[in-house]
């Protein structure tokens, strides 16, 4: 008999699912991500699962939802769960932070995985892969710095400082000018057409690769922008070094598009990391291929606080 698995992980900017047939990769497939607020999360995410889950015959032994937006309390939680159950043939249900996947793909020993992509997330194993600690992420309306929504915000907020006049330097002059054309809007309007885009969070989060490119041609206003990312980006690895007692082989490694290595965020943390005499750990595996691992792991096993694990009632 055929063991069937499934797997997602992703966040605001989308979610990749994959599937294994005894320990054969079968059928990918791309959703559209998910921020707070734009709808219901619940509803969203069990649609994800199911829309997938049924495309195999027969049952899904398990299915790893690993997401950057997870729910906020434990009814939410049960009622992904329910909707899977209901409308599937999955079987049992794990739902994580995209941070665990991450972790599970990049760190060998003990470590720091940072991901940075529309918001950012951290997860670190220490003492010899016993202990778990959660830094930074938090969302875009308190926490994410240093994230693409980040990155791409703060870019904004200079175009318009320079759109009346309170930053008179010619970088924010340069990135009102770039963001005026990126979002097809004169000054005046601008703000109002970045509050009323499709997913205005990922909207902003898209306009990090133009500040990005900004950086790399000099623009001193997006120099400062990225590297005041890098010095936090650093300052989650640092902490999550310190906290977990790592000593030099204390691995840090570094995923998401904000810090893909043609970036100038990468490149300014990479120093910087050198620079603190951390080690940096390049990753052969995705947060996806992560997620694949925790599908076909035998229990939790020290990710187990960090995971809700549900069972349908139909087995």
């Amino acid at each position: 008999m055929s063991k069937t698995v499934i797997y997602f992980d992703g966040g605001g900017g989308g979610i990749r699912a994959a599937a294994g047939v005894d320990g054969i990769e079968k059928n990918y497939k791309d959703f559209p991500g998910i921020t707070p607020g734009e709808g219901s999360l619940v509803d969203y995410l069990a649609n994800v699962v199911t829309t997938f889950a049924n495309q195999f015959e027969g049952s899904i032994s398990r299915a790893v939802l690993a997401v950057a937006t997870l729910p906020a309390d434990t009814k939410s939680y049960q009622g992904i769960a329910n909707l899977v159950f209901k409308n599937s043939k999955v079987e049992e249900l794990w739902i994580c932070s995209d941070s665990v996947s991450s972790c599970a793909a990049a760190i060998e020993t003990d470590g720091v995985v940072i991901t940075a992509g529309t918001g950012i997330t951290a997860l670190a194993v220490g003492k010899s892969g016993t202990i778990l600690h959660s830094l930074s992420g938090d969302g875009h309306l308190i926490g994410d710095v240093a994230s693409a929504y980040w990155i791409g915000r703060m870019g904004l907020n200079y175009a318009l400082r320079s759109s009346d006049g309170r930053d008179q330097t010619p970088g924010a002059a340069q990135l009102l000018a770039v963001a005026c054309q990126h979002f097809n809007a004169d000054p005046y309007h601008l703000p109002h057409v970045v509050h009323q885009s499709n997913r205005a969070v990922h909207a902003i989060a898209q306009f990090a690769q133009l500040v990005n490119e900004l950086a790399a041609s000099g623009n001193a206003t997006a120099l400062e922008i990225i590297d005041k990312a890098g010095d936090e980006i650093v300052l989650i690895a640092d902490t999550a070094r310190r906290v977990c007692e790592g000593g030099k082989d204390f691995q840090v490694a570094l995923l998401g598009g904000v810090l893909a290595e043609n970036t100038m965020t990468y490149k300014n943390v990479v120093s910087k990391i050198k620079a603190s005499g951390m080690m940096l750990h390049k990753p052969n595996k995705s947060p996806l291929e992560g997620a694949k691992i925790l599908a076909n792991k035998d229990d939790a096993g020290i990710y187990s606080p960090m995971i809700k694990i549900y069972r349908s009632d139909k087995q």
